[in-house]
């Protein structure tokens, strides 16, 4: 039986997290999204570059050798993704990442964590606010044909 191993990503994870990302984001979000809206954010290209530009605060889920799941968060306590593939939810893969992600801001010494979640995504408000996050505030965001609001939470870590 294969176990989840969570790492550091390394330089060479970036395509393999962009297309964790995009799929899972697309899966998530297209049912609050237009079809070409959603596509035109999750472009594979930029993508995998924005992840090989910042995989150096990136942690990876890895499953029978293959990255499944990836949680991105600073030390100055800036949660900007967690993501797991469709197929490999309700695992228990989200939270083992977020945990990885929030021991180690407490490592650094961070002091709050943030984080922007999309509004109508429920199920992730949820799961942030079970694990002590407290909306701060809202913003609207534009992309390609459409208006969202995503809600700004935060954590006190120390």
């Amino acid at each position: 039986m294969s176990t989840v191993s969570i790492r550091p990503a390394r330089a060479d994870d970036s395509e393999s997290i962009a297309r964790v990302v995009k799929e899972s984001w697309l899966a998530t979000n297209r049912r609050f999204l237009p079809d070409d809206s959603a596509s035109a954010v999750m472009h594979g290209d930029r993508l995998a570059e924005i992840t090989a530009m910042h995989w150096q605060s990136i942690w990876v889920a890895v499953f029978d050798s293959a990255v499944v799941g990836a949680v991105a968060a600073n030390d100055q306590g800036h949660m900007w993704m967690l993501y797991v593939l469709p197929d490999h939810q309700g695992l228990g893969i989200g939270s083992a990442l977020y945990t990885a992600a929030i021991d180690n801001m407490r490592k650094s010494g961070t002091r709050k964590a943030m984080l922007e979640v999309l509004a109508a995504n429920e199920s992730a408000v949820a799961f942030y606010r079970t694990r002590g996050w407290v909306p701060e505030g809202r913003r609207t965001e534009h992309i390609p044909g459409f208006r969202f609001t995503a809600v700004r939470m935060g954590l006190t870590l120390a």
